[in-house]
């Protein structure tokens, strides 16, 4: 049986209109001998009108349901998740060449990973992220230090990790935002990961994406998402809870 890695989407009707395009950047990866991927897509809702803009392709399953925004969608995939490996990528974004298999080769060793992006402008410009950390093994309390001064340094949707990890902390807590940033400490919390220095991921900057809305940033709402991500973390850590070595490492590819 091949390995499998699961790449997982949310999407909302709506927010659609680049699915072709991040659809043709899953299949041009080239994965390592005896990998392939599966695209787990949930739509926030249930129109059916994002996966009706898709070809009829075995390695994409698609499910809708009540809306309760991105976080509650992506863990909502986790039920038809197959791969002992999952891959967060929006709906709007493209990944780069090499990008799964450099996951792949990264969570051979750890748990988790995170990788370096760039983002996308609409006059088709890109530019780097200004604080990527070094590349290689993290400090156990970069992220959750670096979220603590409102500075964290990575994009947090462009994670990795092996699917019973994202399981055991149970998914993307179901807030109105910032829950990439939730996995992202819960999962340094526990164990360590890795940064890959290489961008993995084109992030199009729009006006049409979520967090461009003036709403999105409401100064109460926002305070008290981070806050809830920042005591998850600490709490995880006063428990002094860990991910079992033995867990943490894949078959290499």
């Amino acid at each position: 049986m091949p390995r499998l890695i699961t790449v997982l989407t949310p999407v909302f009707d709506g927010g659609h209109h680049h699915l072709r395009e991040t659809y043709a950047s899953l299949c041009a990866q080239e994965l390592p001998s005896g990998w392939e991927w599966e695209w787990c897509l949930q739509e926030d809702g249930r129109t059916g009108v994002p996966a009706s803009v898709l070809p009829d392709d075995p390695r994409i399953s698609s499910g809708t349901g009540l809306p309760g925004r991105a976080g509650v969608a992506r863990t909502m995939a986790l039920a038809r998740t197959r791969g002992t490996l999952v891959r967060t990528l929006d709906a709007d974004d493209l990944l780069l060449p090499g990008a799964l298999a450099r996951d792949i080769e990264t969570l051979a060793r750890v748990a988790w990973c995170t990788s370096a992006g760039l983002d996308l402008h609409p006059d088709g410009t890109t530019t780097a992220g200004p604080y990527d950390p070094p590349p290689g093994p993290l400090p156990d309390d970069l992220f959750l230090t670096e979220q603590r001064h409102d500075r964290l340094s990575v994009l947090a949707a462009n994670f990795a990790a092996h699917t019973d990890l994202v399981r055991a902390l149970g998914g993307w807590p179901a807030l109105s935002g910032a829950e990439t940033v939730g996995l992202l400490l819960a999962a340094e919390a526990v164990t360590p990961g890795e940064f890959i220095a290489e961008p993995s991921m084109l992030y199009r900057k729009h006006d049409g994406q979520t967090t461009a809305s003036s709403h999105y940033w409401e100064a109460d709402e926002s305070r008290a998402r981070l806050q809830i991500v920042l005591d998850r973390a600490r709490v995880l850590r006063l428990l002094d809870w860990k991910w079992p070595d033995d867990l943490g490492v894949a078959p290499g590819p």
